[in-house]
């Protein structure tokens, strides 16, 4: 999962917050958050990790890729909200197949 489970936590770290306190804010259980972390968890959803990131106050990519955001107090932008707010108004297997084209394209992008 690239780290995934890593950037999280480091990203958790730098806020001081605890994994309660992001279970929280993302709307997901603690234990879910715990077992994320741990490297339990095999597959993330898009829209789990995009509500992660928004907790986070970060982005996906740097959950997805571990771009650091430490010192950077930096809010989503006008489409990313636009985004995230698409998302959560699709059906779960519809917003899927979006975020992962999304994220298709995003990593097509990153390596050229």
């Amino acid at each position: 999962m690239n780290n995934v489970e890593f950037n999280i936590a480091e990203r958790r770290h730098e806020l001081k917050i605890t994994q309660e306190e992001l279970s929280n804010r993302a709307d997901i259980s603690t234990n879910y958050v715990s077992r994320l972390e741990r490297g339990e968890v095999k597959h993330i959803r898009a829209e789990t990790l995009a509500k992660i990131a928004v907790a986070l106050d970060t982005t996906m990519d740097a959950l997805f890729n571990g771009k650091s955001v430490s010192g950077q107090k930096r809010a989503a932008g006008k489409y990313e909200k636009q985004l995230y707010s698409t998302l959560n108004q699709l059906d779960q297997g519809t917003a899927e197949e979006v975020a992962k084209s999304i994220l298709k394209l995003m990593n097509t992008k990153l390596n050229n």
